[in-house]
């Protein structure tokens, strides 16, 4: 068998605890390093890789992040023995040294270079016996996970919210070794760098695959809807996005009639557009959404939707949000109590899927761009689409006036992907930048927008001389 530094690091990353990979860059440069020879020398051995590519995102440094966000936005707030460095997210009093930044850092930019150490190999032509199609397949590929990772950075630690921002993120494009220095590309510069590689993988992935833990041409496209939308590219987000929601069912796409079945389904599930796999002790994926529960501004959205912040009952789930009583009412709350994870973490068989991109979400990027466009039609449909299969009254999106649907799809989209993928945060901060959300709406801790940008890692400035710090 054919080993690489890539793969020892992948296969070792699973059993180290938080506190294993925090230190300066020039440390832990053995870990960012493939040998270049003899890795990919026909079309297995590529398939190979590019599953270590996927697996990347299953590592514990990328993987237990997610309950962070949640807690720093004061969605979601710590229970139990709490997380690692995560008194800093509960305060929103975030420093340079928290080891949660520093492995978040480091380990999404582990995939950004395995994908590129990959797209490498596959250009110099080492996949012997490879089609010229599949090759581009792979490539494409590789340049989904690398945009994702990106973009993944770029809304932890820039300014992904201003345009006209210098502060963006260190792009590469090319295998590094730790060692490299390189400066932040500006906010602008960051997201044509996504976009063009999700434009390559929108005309040379896989159209579709009934493996939804794989990317395709649809993950793409979904990826580059939400990424307009981040842009405030809204008319763009809008149209790409409605692209997606109406090839969906063509391409073996589409939402899960109840809530529930999404999460017990896991990746298995239709409306996945990209979710880990996960299977038995080999095959699994840490999170640490078990030391996590819903905060009481969460409690009253998902009471106040469906009624009045005081008639919810988590017993019967009468009085509350479908989706909020899916994750937490007593006999829908799962192993690690939260419903959306309702699988044990160890043991034989299925484990829980952390989704990363769904349909779901699409419509709601849809509903959101639509109704900023002035499109309140479209924005409405999407809206209603997602609020009937929460439970909610057929004709429910049309009771509500053209300027309360920005802050309506916002109290949906936050219960609908609640705990999955940090996305509560990146709303807050989009919509208090838009002018449509106080600052402290959400946590009287969040005083400032210095609090907005996470602070670069140390180790990262450590290891770079020419990295700049955000400003405080």
């Amino acid at each position: 068998m054919k080993t690489t530094y890539l793969g020892l690091f992948l296969a070792g990353t699973l059993s180290l605890s938080s506190c294993s990979i925090v230190g300066d860059i020039d440390d832990i440069k053995p870990y960012y390093k493939m040998e270049t020879d003899n890795v990919v020398y026909n079309a297995e051995s590529a398939e190979a890789v590019l599953r270590g590519v996927y697996k990347s995102w299953r590592t514990f440094n990328v993987s237990t992040f997610r309950p962070y966000m949640s807690i720093l936005s004061g969605i979601s707030s710590s229970k139990g023995g709490g997380l690692t460095g995560g008194q800093e997210f509960v305060t929103n009093s975030l420093q340079a040294n928290n080891i949660a930044l520093s492995n978040i850092y480091q380990g999404t930019y582990l995939t950004i270079n395995t994908a590129n150490n990959l797209i490498f190999l596959m250009e110099r032509g080492d996949a012997k016996g490879m089609s010229e199609q599949r090759v581009k397949e792979v490539i494409a590929a590789c340049k989904v996970h690398r945009a994702l990772a990106h973009f993944q950075i770029l809304r932890h630690f820039g300014y992904f919210f201003d345009l006209n921002s210098p502060y963006g993120i260190v792009l590469r494009d090319r295998p590094f070794q730790g060692t490299e220095t390189a400066a932040r590309a500006n906010v602008q510069d960051s997201y044509t760098f996504i976009l063009d590689d999700l434009d390559y993988a929108i005309s040379n992935a896989v159209p579709s695959s009934t493996q939804h833990y794989y990317v395709t041409q649809m993950t793409a496209k979904a990826l580059k809807a939400k990424v307009l939308l981040h842009m405030g590219k809204m008319a763009e987000a809008e149209k790409i996005a409605k692209e997606v929601i109406i090839a969906a069912d063509n391409q073996g796409y589409a939402l899960e009639n109840d809530f529930r079945t999404l999460f017990i389904n896991g990746y298995e599930s239709k409306e996945a557009l990209f979710a880990t796999y996960t299977n038995g002790n080999l095959e699994t994926v840490s999170d640490l959404v078990s030391r996590t529960t819903y905060s009481e501004y969460t409690r009253r959205l998902a009471d106040a939707l469906s009624g009045t912040e005081t008639d919810g009952d988590l017993t019967s789930g009468q009085g509350y949000d479908h989706r909020f009583w899916v994750m937490f009412g007593p006999n829908t709350i799962g192993a690690l109590g939260n419903g959306k994870y309702p699988y044990a973490s160890n043991g034989p068989g299925k484990h829980n899927t952390q989704m990363i991109l769904r349909l779901g979400e699409i419509y709601l990027v849809h509903a959101e761009a639509a109704a900023r466009n002035n499109n309140y039609v479209a924005a409405r449909e999407s809206l209603q689409i997602m609020a009937s299969r929460a439970g909610y009254p057929n004709n429910y999106a049309s009771t509500w006036n053209d300027n309360e649907l920005v802050s309506l799809i916002f109290k949906h989209k936050t219960l609908e992907l609640f705990s999955e993928n940090g996305e509560d945060w990146f709303d807050f901060v989009r919509y208090y930048k838009a002018g449509d959300l106080p600052l402290t709406e959400i946590k009287n801790t969040i005083k400032t927008e210095s609090q907005l940008v996470l602070p670069i890692p140390q180790a990262a400035l450590a290891g770079n001389r020419e990295l700049e710090p955000n400003p405080l």
